[in-house]
């Protein structure tokens, strides 16, 4: 008859050998799972590579000159657009404040019945002080708009 012993070393033999079989076969899992990440890592890696080449080309400042003088309707500053504040005409102090929309009413609304405006303050003249005086020099007169 078998002894005891030989039944337990045989019983050990096959949990072990079962072990060992559970454990390479996690371990191949692993490898190939680690192989499928790193392949993805690449891909990854090449896509930023063609992201970075094709940020490169878009911001190109030759191209975007190319492309702001055909599409923008923005044109370099003339002679003509150049005043001094002296040139300029005065604003006319008895002349009504410009239209301003009402807060809170919505574009094309009903317009209200009574507007009701603060009343005007009465200008006095001040005297031009020393240290009040208008700056010297260029004032650039932009025009925006299409003019081809």
């Amino acid at each position: 008859m078998i002894g005891k012993s030989t039944i337990v070393w045989i019983a050990v033999s096959c949990a072990a050998s079962g072990i060992l079989y559970q454990t390479s076969y996690k371990a191949q899992e692993q490898e190939r799972e680690l192989s499928r990440l790193n392949r993805a890592i690449v891909a990854e890696q090449e896509a930023i590579q063609v992201l970075k080449a094709e940020w490169a080309y878009l911001n190109d400042p030759t191209r975007l000159e190319k492309l702001s003088a055909e599409h923008l309707l923005l044109q370099a500053t003339s002679a003509a657009q150049i005043a001094t504040l002296a040139g300029l005409p005065a604003k006319d102090p008895n002349q009504p404040a410009p239209f301003t929309p009402i807060p809170g009413r919505k574009p094309g609304s009903r317009a209200p019945e009574v507007i009701e405006r603060a009343p005007m303050p009465k200008m006095t003249p001040v005297p031009p002080a020393p240290s009040r005086r208008q700056p010297e020099g260029p004032v650039i007169l932009a025009k925006y708009g299409a003019t081809r």
